[in-house]
């Protein structure tokens, strides 16, 4: 499923968290890499071409030592780009390739995790991105992927299919232990009004929501994957859940709105890695 990765870097990742991640996924499942590492325009084109050169240098180092056991060393390439908008620059880059998998760090701090940055790329590419934390994977991680059963319109369907498929090949590479995650649907007004119960309405419909996800994975031959039915907003929900269980990956699907429709109505998606303190695997809708 992945054979040439994408890797996205910049000057500021702590203990090159990208670099070590793409290592990591590209060891059992790539071939060919892909690492551009950025850093900010400005300057003299003098000084500019320094900077370039100077990075460069420090990148190739890195590779060097962070791919050593990598036995397709002849397939990395590496380049350092200067641009004040990276999400513009790699959504040009990509129309040329084809990239099955994209890498980038995310950034924490105290507030913030994920950049506008992030959230441009995942709205502009249809490639699976993962956004990786600072945290180091275990030797066999917890998988939670949110999935909507109840999907009925083709483009929502085909997603949960995309979003099982990518578990399915994570778990089997990775030996992982497979969750899957419903966040039941309730009505914003009955919320807003504190007319609904939400533990007791998961509860209650716990039962047709196992039946519902139990479809969609026997379907992917995945019925040993836990279930797990939730209700509420899925931006608490879900980063509640892979909290609970220590995931080490959190698999996502994303509609990617664009222009008007991206102002009127937010992303869930982006919610959701707005809470999370984990990789987001995030895999955007054909439409």
């Amino acid at each position: 499923m992945v054979k040439s990765i994408l890797v996205i870097s910049d000057i500021r990742e702590t203990d090159h968290c990208s670099l070590r991640k793409a290592h990591d996924i590209a060891i059992p499942l790539g071939d060919k890499i892909d690492v551009v590492r950025f850093i900010k325009a400005g300057g003299t084109s003098d000084s500019e071409d320094i900077n370039l050169n100077q990075q460069s240098e420090i990148l190739r180092t890195s590779l060097d030592e962070i791919f050593a056991d990598y036995e397709n060393k002849d397939r990395i390439s590496s380049q350092v780009v200067a641009t004040d908008d990276i999400a513009q620059w790699v959504t040009n880059y990509c129309k040329d390739k084809d990239f099955d998998f994209i890498v980038k760090a995310g950034h924490r701090s105290e507030s913030l995790f994920h950049t506008p940055c992030d959230w441009e790329l995942i709205r502009s590419l249809q490639t699976p991105v993962l956004i990786a934390s600072q945290q180091h994977w275990h030797s066999k991680h917890t998988v939670l992927a949110a999935l909507n059963p109840t999907a009925k319109d083709e483009v929502h369907c085909e997603l949960n299919n995309d979003i099982l498929k990518w578990a399915k090949k994570w778990t089997q590479t990775f030996d992982c232990e497979l969750h899957i995650v419903y966040n039941l649907p309730v009505s914003n007004v009955l919320k807003e009004l504190d007319i609904i119960d939400i533990k007791e309405h998961a509860r209650s419909h716990r039962a047709e929501g196992e039946e519902q996800v139990s479809v969609l994975l026997k379907e992917h031959d995945l019925s040993k994957a836990k279930v797990h039915i939730v209700a509420g907003a899925p931006e608490q929900t879900i980063p509640q859940c892979a909290n609970k269980l220590k995931a080490e990956l959190v698999i996502m699907g994303s509609m990617g709105r664009r222009g008007l429709k991206r102002v009127l109505k937010s992303n869930t998606a982006e919610k959701v890695m707005h809470n999370l303190r984990t990789d987001s695997l995030i895999i955007e809708s054909k439409k």
